[in-house]
């Protein structure tokens, strides 16, 4: 009878001396019968490691591992019995292993020590099947697995499996996404170049066809699935359908007139990801959508697409004479300005003259809007038409303007913005903002001042002693200008500024006067620094 003293690890270290058959008799009589888990468990493991020694028991062992990872209900056994057979490499386990991974009442551990011992027995086609089949899994660490086994199989082999399992309509739309997901991964992985995909036409020719046989599988999937708020399944999807331009552009522009809401919304970002020129008239036709997340959908496409004939059609949407429409239509208001401004930043030399011209529109919506395209897109050349247009009396013009001649950084309205803050009658936000631009416009510019260039410093200079005389003079004012005067004072005033800031450190409220003091503070350090007064004792 087995020696029930001897330890596993002691049976497997003296296996030559008790015989390799004998050693196996023994390790399995401890895993039937001894009482004790943790021997029972690391007899698991010795008899999983020599079993390579004694082929000829392979089938034996394998029984027996079987019969523990089916009955046995300890989940820390029945996970050492699947390595195990995992090392037996015995293609009968797969059956077993399979039917483990099936049962609902399998915990994660379990079922990661199943799918590895899946892997060493055999990966095969079946094999990566069934690691495709828990892309899904409510599991993070088993998706996270699969996914990592998943990228090292040959591309083509992963790539046409992942079709294959696309295509069925037994899995959930998650599992789909999650397809597309790992088919994106895999093409970004083999370095495609979308500007020239020759190399993978080339190097990998049976992808490209399998991708190609299944351009309406994809499409379908794609469009039905597609989140823009998911980045990865945007991305990846963006990388399939690249890949299958020009093949797919008439499909995809076919779609754009689908009834299904959401098919319909996912085809518009797909025509905007693809740079479809051609989708441009059909994109057009949805900017007046019922639902408004098409209306969305459609102006990001066509700011995506960049293409300037498109520029018309968007800003009449807001040439609208109705006040109203600015509290009704905020967000389509931001969502057109953006994509006309991608639109423009993506044409190099393009012409101005159309949005130049409609800064004399009827419509201040349309023209506070463009205001704000041309702060964005920032060129010097706006500088004129919109310095002209800071003689409108609306305010939320007024404002846009200011915003963008301070984001151009021209020192050349400077003058301007000091009037408005000169100006009694000017509304106190008008005021805080032209005094932003104006910091804003420095910032931009005082680098030229250290270069010594005289007449330019000259010119700021004068400016500054103006905004000193506007501060001294700003008893009356509303907080948030002073505050916004003495700011600017504190980087550009330097000593001339000292006596108008002192008029303000008993002013009201205190923020007022705590910002006043604070910039004394950092101009007199500013000025015993340049003297050299700060290391004197």
């Amino acid at each position: 009878m087995p020696n029930s003293k001897l330890s596993p690890q002691e049976i497997f270290d003296k296996r030559e001396e008790y015989g390799l058959e004998n050693s196996v008799e023994k390790l399995t009589d401890i895993i039937e019968t001894d009482k004790d888990n943790g021997k029972r468990k690391s007899a698991i493991k010795f008899l999983g490691s020599i079993i390579k020694f004694v082929p000829n028991l392979n089938n034996e062992c394998f029984a027996i591992l079987e019969n523990i990872l089916i009955s046995e209900l300890n989940i820390g056994i029945k996970c050492e019995a699947a390595e195990a057979l995992g090392k037996l490499k015995n293609e009968k386990a797969l059956k077993p292993l399979k039917w483990t991974l099936d049962q609902k009442s399998a915990s994660v551990e379990l079922k990661l020590a199943v799918l590895k011992a899946v892997m060493k027995t055999k990966f095969k086609d079946p094999q990566i099947t069934i690691f495709i089949n828990e892309l899904d899994s409510e599991y993070c660490s088993i998706r996270d697995f699969v996914k990592i086994q998943l990228v090292g199989v040959e591309p083509e082999i992963l790539i046409r499996l992942l079709l294959d399992n696309l295509e069925s309509e037994s899995i959930s739309n998650k599992h789909k996404s999650e397809i597309i997901k790992l088919i994106g991964y895999e093409l970004s992985s083999i370095n495609i170049s979308f500007q020239d995909i020759d190399y993978i036409k080339v190097k990998y020719p049976e992808i490209v066809s399998n991708l190609l046989h299944k351009k309406a599988l994809l499409l379908e999937q794609i469009t039905r699935n597609l989140k823009t708020e998911d980045i990865d399944l945007m991305d990846s999807a963006t990388l399939i359908l690249r890949l299958l331009s020009p093949e797919i552009n008439r499909d995809v522009i076919k779609l754009l007139s689908s009834d299904d809401f959401i098919v319909r919304k996912n085809v518009i970002t797909i025509a905007g990801k693809l740079k479809l020129k051609d989708a441009i008239e059909s994109l057009i036709t949805g900017l007046d959508n019922i639902y408004s997340e098409v209306s969305v959908a459609t102006i990001e496409a066509l700011g995506e697409i960049g293409d300037l004939s498109a520029v018309p059609e968007l800003l009449d949407v807001l040439n609208v004479e109705d006040i109203s429409f600015e509290y009704t239509d905020i967000d389509m208001k931001f969502y057109i300005m953006d994509a006309v401004k991608k639109i423009y930043l993506s044409n190099d030399g393009a012409s101005y003259e159309y949005l130049f011209s409609n800064l004399e529109s009827n419509s201040e919506t349309l023209k506070e809007s463009i205001a704000f395209i041309l702060g964005e897109i920032g060129n010097e050349e706006f500088t004129d038409p919109l310095t002209e247009l800071l003689k409108t009396r609306n305010l939320d013009v007024k404002k846009n303007v200011i915003i963008a001649l301070g984001k151009i950084g021209n020192i050349d309205p400077i003058a301007h913005l000091i009037e408005i803050l000169e100006n009694p009658d000017s509304y106190w936000l008008i005021k805080k903002v032209a005094i932003d631009a104006i910091y804003n416009i420095y910032q931009k510019n005082w680098y030229r001042i250290k270069d010594n260039n005289v007449e330019f410093k000259r010119t700021l200079t004068k400016h500054i002693a103006t905004l000193i005389d506007v501060l001294k003079k700003s008893e009356a004012e509303n907080p948030k200008v002073k505050i916004g005067l003495i700011k600017f004072l504190e980087i550009y005033g330097d000593e001339p500024a000292l006596s108008a800031l002192l008029a303000r450190v008993n002013d009201f409220p205190r923020i007022v006067r705590i910002h006043a003091s604070n910039a004394i503070k950092r101009i007199e350090d500013k000025i015993e620094e340049r003297l050299g007064l700060n290391n004197i004792d």
